[in-house]
């Protein structure tokens, strides 16, 4: 570009002499201009990517936690903070686009008011104009169209690389933790998948470091050095001990762990704290989080963790860790694919497992266990007590936080006494105590053990009524059962040998099946062939109909006045006196466009392949010169002056740059219409969406589609096809000149054109489907690193940086193939066209001069038809480019329809036809829904306003089925129960019993099938999930009630709350109706602030995303504060282990709240706490296998199953 503007200033200045230098000022004046454009866009570019990262970071909490939103009717609350980003980042587009079409507007009428400056100067100084300059000269101008039109797009891209180097600075000056980064000389051409983990610390020189943990008054924080978690901390820890964490919720337990891990900051210098890292070995730390972290893959994988697989040692670990029945039951065993959301296709308690197997499996110098007990019933928790934690991870360092310390300190089932060394006491950021464990007292936390469940086993014979004791003699002799007082609960499983088949327990799990590979995750889908129709009219449709013909109008008026001011300039020459009109009008800027040619070049910037066209100008203006008089065939009127020929010059111009600023504003505004209109339709589709999908599908997949294919849609493909209609216009204008100028040349053009379709279709299709598998492999990067952030702190403490970085540098290697695959192709195209428009260009030369040989027409025609036929190559070319990229950018439209038109909606309503035993009331079951969803909360014509009154709930012969793994399972069988109104019923099982599900059908989080279930239904539909059978809520058919409606009159509470990011306030009163003292009320009644100053603070406090800087145990109380501000207050209250991860007396202060403030409500409770069973509950409801075994009173149903199993004495460990 700039060899090109030089070449043409200089022959500029061998034709025109000094008068050059006036078009060249007017040019440099323009430039100025053109930097303040180019800084107000850089502005707006900025402003687009905060709001755009605002976005996509909610869209990754509201992926992260879909449950959550469904379970709240939250789906309306996100959109709305979507939008409001979405709408901040399409005002910052708007202002961006607008400049950019002022930008261009300035640089495409440039070459225009640089002819009629520059000749005005030219005829003033006494110069007289003649033909062969004013046709050389234009030739000229027309060669700075080109690069004149390209500079705006430069400094559009120069600007906005800028800012991306900035923030990726930015990213490469962050701190990188205690730990030093350990680099490789690995070139990206050798970069595979890592097969081997370098080992970070050797025994040899473990044996230099006196102790693991050696923290010495030392203050800790997140990102606020004035807002410290950790304050005043000392901890030294010896090898090989054991300590036990304890403290109220909120204390800094977890924080404890992470300082000690190195994920937080120091108020130490870090340059003294980096260097201590440095001078000491690196120890590996085996970190399990509250919330267990897996990555997407199997099981195999996350256990493995990228080591070696030792079949024996992974057997041992899985027994240790209690996974094998779970295993067993698995249709892949271990290459069963763990989904998405960290582990979507487990239950809580199996991903705990999982995560503590993989901590055991790395054989790590320090275990960092964050409460790692809460999610698991008595007997799996016991199993891990005494086989892992005091078994496999003897003699290694075990740091423990816990709420049921009991289970160390006084280990009633295994007689043993202090089994931790030291229990370390946290209140408020600060170590308060240092206990050992032999001297810690008993009554501190005796009730904690005690208030698990018990566990059924994966196979019982107990039916609720009968109590089978085959083989029951010979497991007494062998095992002892210790008296039970009280609440004193054996930790122990019934297994009833005669029901149990031995071979689901071999190692046949360990073995890798070949036919399985992640296809419990939905494979992508990529579109083949052409772009459908359907894609276009989608897209056309989003920009609307009346809009989409203003643009088009635009166009043509502004290509039509283009071509008839050429045809009139040509006219005026050829009949005026040039020379003398231009020198009346020396200073007048109604001459905009003097050249016949110019509209050939209003090119994008990869139309470079014109400037051997534009060369061939200058050699045909002597042609032009000599018969100028002959182009048109009628002479003009004496009596018409040169006044005539410049208003009417003047008008065309003036309406060209009228259609063109038309053009430019309407084509802004009907990009951003048809962004806003995708976007919104996609993000209604997700928050609609049915749960299982997410289950099943990637979040990188998701994000994919919200950052790139929208961004895509934004900017990228409005100006691709901005570029496209320009090009296609401007050779409809070449066409008409050249047929109506040289009928003749139309038979040179039909081969021209079989030969560019030919090499079109070609590249076309290769280049589509290039840009396919590009934004298909991109997906997998995304969810690369969303799984990757999630688990930094596990990734550091096992020292797996390096292999985690390969793993990255493979999947964005797969994305560069695929780039640069398309930038091949795109080579390709461009060799054979510019060889296809040189022998073009060689072969219209050709005709014409035997046309003129022959005398076949006049020399001015041809000359004229010449000049656009020239051009006619070029603008072939852009097009057959032009068409590619857009087609290429319109991949992003379909991506996105496939989204919208794929996705599974949830059912407002089902239809249904009553089968089966039903209430009395089931004259209601046939409601139907006069409103969609989207509306709002839609009464069923004859429900209550009120509904539910009473919240009595009926479950009729209610299955689940799902799909694992190609197959089939029950995760419920046939469950039939009534819970009356305002009765409190407990649920209790083993984990993975079905307790959970129970919820999810009462909620229609999974579909409910209208008729029987069938096998081949299931079979037909990838991941889906279908329940049968009935559920009543007050006598009505939850199936009837639409969905937002159901699911806002039940509260439930899960073990894992959600908060998103923003401040407290907005999260306890997302809506903004209440006012603080309502709110600072609640929070006092939830016992998260002491006074109305603290909560106060507290509602101005500022939550990170997810909630991940609160402690779960005050989330959980938050979700509890935001529940009671909950109107109308519900009848039905689910509790899905809500009092997990919580000390005595959070969980007391919840069961006080809920005395006190849901008196008279209908509370489902799932628990693994016996003692919350037997103080809430007034009847209790046993699980195992999906099937209910026994229901009753909590004393009578459990003191029934544990005299069952003190007869059987079938205890295991």
């Amino acid at each position: 570009m700039p060899l090109q503007l030089s070449v043409a200033v200089g022959l500029l200045y061998h034709q025109l002499g000094l008068a050059c230098l006036v078009g060249i000022g007017f040019l440099l004046v323009l430039i100025p201009l053109n930097r303040i454009l180019a800084t107000q866009i850089g502005k707006f570019s900025r402003r687009l990517m905060v709001f755009k990262d605002t976005r996509i970071k909610l869209m990754s909490e509201i992926l992260s936690n879909t449950l959550s939103v469904k379970l709240a009717c939250w789906e309306n609350l996100m959109k709305n903070r979507v939008m409001h980003s979405r709408i901040q980042e399409l005002n910052a587009l708007r202002g961006q686009k607008l400049l950019d079409a002022c930008c261009v507007f300035f640089w495409a009428v440039c070459p225009a008011l640089l002819a009629s400056s520059t000749f005005a100067t030219y005829v003033a100084i006494g110069n007289e104009l003649k033909a062969s300059e004013v046709f050389s000269s234009l030739a000229l101008f027309g060669m700075l169209i080109g690069p004149m039109n390209a500079f705006p797009w430069v400094i559009n891209g120069v600007m906005e690389a800028t800012i991306s180097m900035q923030r990726i600075t930015k990213l490469f000056y962050l701190s990188s933790g205690s730990f030093p980064l350990e680099l490789t000389d690995t070139p990206l051409s050798d970069v595979g998948i890592p097969t081997d983990i370098p080992i970070v610390c050797s025994f040899a020189e473990k044996s230099t470091i006196s102790m693991p943990v050696n923290i010495m008054n030392e203050s800790f924080y997140y990102t606020n050095c004035d807002n410290l978690v950790l304050k005043n901390i000392t901890l030294q820890v010896q090898w090989g001990e054991l300590i036990g964490v304890i403290g109220p919720v909120g204390s800094g337990k977890s924080s404890l762990l992470l300082s000690i891990l190195g994920e937080l900051r120091s108020v130490v210098s870090e340059e003294l704290r980096n260097e201590s890292m440095k001078t000491n070995p690196r120890l590996r730390y085996a970190y399990v989080g509250q919330t267990p972290w897996l990555h997407s893959g199997t099981i195999r994988e996350n256990i493995l963790f990228g080591s070696d697989c030792d079949l024996a040692w992974m057997n041992t670990v899985i027994e240790a860790c209690a996974l094998k029945a779970d295993l067993a039951k698995l249709p892949n065993g271990l290459d069963t694919d763990v989904g998405e959301a960290g582990g979507s296709s487990l239950s809580g308690g199996q991903r705990a497992r999982v995560a503590l197997a993989r901590a055991v499996y790395q054989k790590a110098d320090v275990y960092l266990l964050d409460d790692p007990l809460s999610a698991l019933d008595v007997d799996v928790g016991q199993q891990i007590i005494t086989n892992c934690l005091l078994g496999l991870l003897s003699g290694r360092t075990r740091i423990i936080v816990t709420h049921q310390l009991d289970w160390l300190v006084n280990n009633k089932i295994v007689n043993k006494r202090a089994q931790v060394d030291f229990i370390v006491e946290l209140k408020d950021g600060i170590i308060t105590r240092k206990i050992p464990g032999n001297l810690y007292p008993d009554n501190d936390n005796n009730d904690l053990v005690h208030q698990s469940v018990l566990d059924i086993s994966s196979d019982p014979t107990y039916n609720g009524s009968t109590l089978s004791s085959d083989n029951h003699h010979n497991s007494r002799e062998n095992n002892s059962n210790p008296t039970l007082e009280n609440d004193d609960v054996p930790l122990i499983t019934i297994k009833d040998d005669s029901s149990i088949n031995q071979s689901e327990f071999s190692p046949n799990y360990l073995i890798n099946n070949n036919n399985n590979n992640n296809v419990n995750i939905n494979i992508e889908h990529m579109a083949v062939g052409s772009i459908s129709p359907h894609v276009y009219k989608s897209y056309i449709h989003s920009v609307g109909y009346f809009l989409t013909f203003s643009i088009i109008l635009s166009l043509l008026l502004m290509q039509g006045t283009r071509n008839a001011s050429d045809w009139w300039l040509s006219y005026w020459v050829q009949n005026g006196n040039l020379s003398a009109v231009i020198s009346s009008f020396q200073g007048s800027s109604y001459q905009l466009e003097l050249s016949p040619v110019n509209h050939t070049k209003y090119k994008y910037i990869h139309s470079t392949h014109n400037l051997s066209a534009v060369n061939y100008n200058s050699s045909i203006n002597e042609m032009l010169q000599t018969s100028i008089h002959s182009v048109v065939p009628f002479s003009e009127p004496n009596s018409i002056t040169g006044y005539y020929y410049l208003e009417i010059y003047a008008f065309v111009v003036i309406s060209n740059l009228i259609a063109t600023i038309f053009r430019a504003i309407l084509f802004a505004f009907g990009g951003l219409v048809a962004a806003s209109v995708v976007h919104e339709s996609a993000l209604d589709t997700i928050l609609e969406g049915r749960l299982n999908y997410f289950n099943t599908t990637p979040q990188g997949r998701i994000l994919n589609r919200f950052s790139s294919d929208v961004g895509t849609v934004d900017d990228a493909l409005p100006f691709q096809l901005n570029i496209l209609l320009a090009s296609l216009a401007g050779l409809l204008g070449a066409l008409v000149i050249v047929c109506v100028s040289l009928p003749t040349l139309i038979f040179f053009l039909l081969p021209l054109v079989f030969i560019f379709w030919s090499i079109q279709r070609q590249y076309r299709g290769a280049a589509r489907d290039l840009k396919r598998i590009s934004s298909i492999v991109r997906s997998p990067v995304y969810n690369h690193y969303t799984d990757t952030l999630s688990g930094l702190a596990v990734i550091h403490g096992l020292g797996q940086e390096i292999r985690f970085r390969q793993l990255t540098a493979c999947k964005l290697s797969d994305q560069i193939r695929a780039e640069l695959a398309s930038l091949a192709a795109s080579c390709w195209l461009s060799i054979r066209l510019q060889l296809i428009g040189s022998a073009v260009i060689t072969g219209v030369i050709i005709v014409s001069l035997v046309g003129r040989l022959f005398d076949w027409t006049h020399v001015a025609t041809i000359g004229l038809s010449v000049v656009y036929a020239l051009n006619i190559s070029g603008l072939m070319t852009s097009v057959v480019y032009d068409m590619t990229e857009t087609e290429k950018n319109l991949v992003a439209v379909e991506r996105c329809q496939e989204l919208t038109d794929d996705t599974p909606i949830e059912h407002d309503i089902v239809s249904i036809k009553p089968t089966g035993p039903q209430p009395r009331s089931s004259s209601h079951n046939h409601l139907r829904l006069p409103k969609e969803r989207k509306s709002g909360i839609a009464y069923p014509t004859g429900l209550l306003p009120n509904w539910p009154a009473s919240g009595s709930i009926f479950f009729n012969n209610v299955s689940l089925t799902y799909r694992q793994n190609s197959q089939s399972v029950k995760a419920l069988d046939d469950v039939t129960f009534t819970i009356k109104p305002g009765e409190c019923v407990g649920i209790v099982g083993r984990t993975g019993s079905g307790k959970s599900s129970l919820i999810k059908v009462l909620l229609r989080l999974v579909d409910h099938l209208p008729g029987p279930y069938t096998n081949q239904y299931i079979a037909n539909q990838t991941g889906f999930i279908g329940a049968t059978g009935q559920v009543f809520v007050d006598g009505i058919d939850v199936r009837t009630i639409p969905l937002t409606l159901l699911r806002s009159r039940i509260l439930t509470i899960c073990q894992e709350p959600f908060l998103f990011s923003g401040c407290l306030r907005d999260n306890l009163d997302p809506e903004n109706k209440l006012n603080d003292s309502v709110l600072e009320e609640v929070l006092l009644k939830c016992q998260l602030a002491t006074s109305r100053l603290q909560a106060s603070q507290w509602l101005l406090r500022e939550v990170g995303e997810s909630g991940r800087d609160i402690s779960a145990g005050q989330r959980q109380l938050i979700c509890l504060a935001r529940a009671l501000l909950r109107q109308p207050r519900p009848k039905i209250i689910c509790l899905d282990e809500a009092t997990a991860s919580v000390d005595n007396k959070c969980e007391e202060t919840i069961h006080q709240v809920l005395d006190q403030e849901f008196q008279g409500a209908t509370i489902i409770l799932i628990a693994h706490r016996l003692a919350s069973v037997r103080r809430l509950c007034s009847r209790v409801i046993v699980m195992q296998s999906g099937q209910l075994i026994a229901e009753g009173p909590p004393n009578e149903t459990l003191d029934t199953v544990f005299n069952h199993i003190e007869t059987r004495d079938l205890v295991t460990l």
